[in-house]
């Protein structure tokens, strides 16, 4: 059922999940097309007295399971980016002050050194470090996000489509690689480690996307990479002195290994048409932050700087028409200089390399009894984290590289209500466009959404 007024208990659940554990901890969970088959298995008749006790176990140590994993969670400095307390973030507390946007920075950072690391670990394609072109602003297209399996079912994929365009949407976001290659490449490097799963036809997303005007938009998981880690150990972050493995499935985002491999799938995506490719993962893992605090926040800064600008100038030497975009933590426009320290996720630093930035401002991974104060800050709880995280995002960034952002928006465990909320607050915020993230790929709710907001689009946004 997908009714726009009843939220599924699976949902709520899942939103109420993404509220605790960290980002790493959740996605590595099984598909909930799996759970969903272990939950429906027919019981066969006459068992139900005979398993009532072994269910009360379960129900009880479940339950137990639970207090303790929220007890760790919330007990632990180093599972997830640091909260600050909500008291010594800058409260908005009017509608005037929310729609007055400030301009002045909180925060600049210095200009990366011309000896970014040390001399044993290369910076490639350095023979043409060139600067990004100039290209139309892209941050006027919105459109939701689809899994490989999604674009594989071609009826399904054509449906979408076509209900983006009806709801007055320009984009499309898929996945194109995760763990490995998710279409038909020719990448060396992905062929010769078995790390191609050819799921999706891209000349052929392409093209039904194009001919109906969509923008495409490549999801390219970046240093999360289980695949290349397994097949190529050498890649993985490890500790400086002890070579000891800090991260298993995290490649060290300035081995020249995992750069090599990562840029001739690049490049062929940019050879391919694709207009954006889009870096999800950009960052160091928010599990085992204690091991990896061997690392500065600045030296972990350093790392992902030499993989986003790589990407940067593969790009612009095997397909400059395509943008380059990064998926980022939303918490960054709360609390900046804590984040970066624990994820290297430094955004003013990487901002004149890419051309989009896009927030990840899902109201549900923030706690439910911080950020927002009911009956304390104005409107609703969805829009003000949305404005709040991208105003935080444009005092940081400055009117240069405010343009850029396009965030990402919370799909699930929403009504019609809370999407309007949260597109209303993007154009509010001064941006013009946005993806919506739904794992599970339902967006009627959504849809509903972008039409009924498609005539409130602020007049900067028409047409441009």
């Amino acid at each position: 059922m997908n009714s726009p007024e009843i939220i599924g208990v699976r949902t709520f659940v899942r939103a109420r999940i993404l509220m605790i554990l960290p980002e790493d901890v959740l996605w590595d969970t099984p598909p909930l097309q799996q759970l969903e088959r272990c939950i429906r298995k027919p019981r066969q008749a006459g068992t139900r007295r005979r398993h009532s006790g072994k269910r009360r176990w379960f129900a009880f140590s479940s339950a137990a399971a639970s207090v303790v994993i929220v007890a760790l969670l919330g007990f632990s400095s180093t599972s997830s980016p640091v909260i600050p307390d909500r008291d010594s973030i800058p409260p908005v507390r009017t509608t005037a002050d929310i729609l007055t946007p400030r301009v002045q920075p909180l925060h600049r950072a210095a200009p990366p050194s011309a000896s970014i690391l040390s001399a044993d670990i290369p910076i490639p394609f350095t023979s043409s470090d060139a600067a990004v072109p100039a290209l139309r602003r892209v941050d006027n297209v919105a459109g939701v996000y689809l899994s490989a399996n999604s674009v594989r079912r071609s009826d399904f994929l054509e449906q979408t489509m076509d209900a983006v365009i009806a709801a007055s949407g320009s984009a499309l976001v898929f996945d194109v690689k995760g763990g490995a290659v998710l279409y038909h490449s020719s990448a060396p490097m992905a062929g010769e480690r078995d790390l191609i799963v050819p799921i999706v036809d891209l000349p052929a997303v392409l093209s039904k996307a194009h001919s109906r005007g969509l923008y495409t938009i490549g999801r390219f998981v970046a240093i999360k990479d289980g695949g290349l880690t397994r097949a190529s150990p050498e890649t993985t972050v490890r500790h400086p002195d002890t070579k000891r493995v800090l991260t298993p499935n995290w490649i060290d985002p300035a081995d020249p290994t995992a750069i090599k491999y990562n840029m001739e799938v690049i490049c062929e995506l940019a050879q391919s048409g694709i207009d954006e490719i889009n870096l999800d993962y950009i960052r160091f893992s928010t599990v085992n932050v204690g091991a990896l605090s061997v690392y500065s926040g600045e030296e972990k800064a350093d790392r992902v700087e030499i993989f986003i600008r790589a990407a940067r100038n593969t790009i612009n030497r095997c397909g400059p028409k395509t943008r380059l975009g990064i998926s980022t933590y939303a918490i960054l426009g709360w609390s900046y200089d804590q984040n970066v320290e624990t994820l290297g996720q430094d955004v003013v630093r990487f901002a004149p390399l890419v051309d989009v930035i896009s927030p990840m401002a899902y109201p549900a991974t923030f706690s439910p009894t911080a950020y927002y104060r009911p009956g304390k800050d104005p409107v609703s709880r969805m829009y003000y984290l949305v404005f709040r995280t991208l105003q935080g995002y444009a005092d940081l960034l400055g009117p240069e590289h405010a343009t850029k952002l396009r965030p990402w928006i919370q799909g699930y465990g929403v009504t019609t209500k809370n999407m309007q909320d949260q597109m209303q607050a993007v154009y509010d915020a001064g941006s013009c466009g946005f993806m919506v993230w739904n794992a599970n790929n339902a967006y009627d709710v959504t849809y509903k959404a972008m039409k009924a907001v498609a005539g409130k689009r602020p007049e900067r946004c028409v047409d441009r």
